[in-house]
């Protein structure tokens, strides 16, 4: 008779694991936006989720990697892959899952930090680059799909094409201030999609 018990170290779905994981990443968030990286200590996002802070060291071993795990949370939760059936379907709501994301107070507050806090921590860059290595791997299944259906051509770069997308998101966000009006996002997904010679009508 085979056993049902998981292995050594899994944690099973939902319960209190997973209520207290939560709750030490949603307050890492909090924190992290309130104080800022150099400012965000254990202790206080401990103190934030009710738990201990060795309940958090066990699990991440540092604050670039508390921080790394919480932004990915929170991407996966909220900028989730879609599959519309078509590129510009797809380019369209993943940007606009995006542009929702970073225009809410914590979103924004969170982009902007973790940026600034990676210009002046190796470490931090260190997990902000592969927290973007992991997303563009994520998302490019939008481009794989996009070719297997012969929409567009099967030597696409498709980072670039993702990249291409939530560049001009980020260009408003940190560095002109330009509102996410209404066209915005259908105007980008739309200039890529053409851009990559799949159909926009």
């Amino acid at each position: 008779m085979t056993s049902s018990s998981p292995p050594v170290g899994a944690q099973r779905p939902g319960g209190r694991s997973a209520r207290v994981r939560a709750a030490i990443l949603e307050a890492t968030l909090d924190v992290l936006v309130e104080t800022g990286y150099d400012g965000m200590t254990v202790e206080a996002v401990a103190a934030r989720a009710g738990v201990h802070k060795t309940t958090v060291y066990r699990r991440w071993p540092t604050k670039a990697a508390l921080v790394a795990a919480a932004a990915a949370d929170r991407s996966e939760q909220l900028v989730p892959v879609p599959d519309t059936g078509s590129l510009v379907g797809d380019l369209t709501a993943l940007a606009q899952s995006i542009v929702d994301n970073v225009s809410s107070e914590l979103g924004g507050g969170l982009a902007r930090t973790i940026i600034a806090a990676a210009a002046a921590s190796d470490e931090v860059a260190q997990v902000n680059r592969e927290f973007w290595a992991l997303r563009l791997a994520l998302t490019e299944t939008i481009v794989e799909r996009a070719v297997a259906r012969g929409e567009v051509r099967a030597d696409v770069d498709r980072h670039l094409v993702i990249e291409t997308l939530i560049g001009p998101i980020y260009v408003r966000l940190l560095l002109t201030g330009a509102p996410f009006d209404a066209p915005f996002v259908t105007d980008i997904a739309t200039l890529v999609a053409r851009g990559v010679g799949a159909p926009t009508a």
